[in-house]
């Protein structure tokens, strides 16, 4: 059983080549990873006028398909995705690849509750200076993901575009986050939504939060 992602390949047509350029991006990252916690790459074989791409096929749907069915997250099950994403996110991380598109929508969920970070059509290996802070931008991500799993809706979801781009960026405060959420949970979204991404911590370094090292104290996750 596999997933597979096609793209239609016409001659001449910009959207396509631009598409299929990215696809061979995504193919190129995902055939030199090998980790539980992200999506395997099984091949592909360009057509006449098609590109397939055979994936690993998650059965249960992403996060945020989830979240529209069943609502917000309890906690011990939001410290077991956030986990399972952090695991995914060092191993890509130590090897200076960073993934730029962490939501919801792009977080699949296996039967036995896997969490495997999927669509690195944005993914990129850094190779540039200052690599280390640039891998940062995953973490805020992950800092929004929790509290869509937590709200049902991402932090200034409200605002579309530039405007989004432009509240970000204007707003010194942390978005509001649940008053029910425990304190390790709280410190743990302000830790990955630092402003100053050179002092925002590593995945690697949030791996021994005490939001995830209670995970094994906890039942029902």
């Amino acid at each position: 059983m596999c997933a597979k992602k096609e793209v239609r390949v016409i001659s001449d047509d910009q959207n396509s080549n631009e598409c299929l350029k990215q696809l061979n991006q995504e193919m190129a990252l995902l055939s030199e990873l090998s980790h539980p916690n992200i999506v395997q790459y099984y091949g592909s074989k360009l057509g006449v006028d098609n590109l397939p791409v055979y994936l690993e096929f998650v059965s249960g749907g992403s996060i945020h398909k989830l979240l529209s069915e069943y609502g917000s997250f309890s906690e011990p099950l939001i410290q077991n995705y956030t986990k399972q994403i952090l695991s995914g996110l060092a191993y890509l991380h130590g090897r200076k690849t960073m993934h730029r598109d962490i939501k919801g929508a792009n977080i699949l969920v296996g039967p036995n509750r896997e969490i495997m970070p999927a669509d690195f059509g944005m993914a990129r290996h850094e190779v540039l200076t200052g690599w280390h802070q640039s891998l940062a931008v995953d973490i805020w991500s992950l800092g929004c993901t929790i509290l869509e799993m937590a709200t049902l809706k991402p932090p200034w979801s409200q605002y579309e575009g530039v405007a989004a781009t432009l509240k970000i960026a204007e707003s010194k405060n942390y978005p509001e986050i649940p008053s029910h959420q425990s304190e390790d949970a709280q410190s743990f979204v302000k830790l990955s939504l630092l402003r100053d991404p050179s002092i925002r911590p590593p995945a690697s370094q949030l791996l021994h939060h005490t939001f995830i090292e209670t995970l094994k104290d906890r039942k029902n996750c």
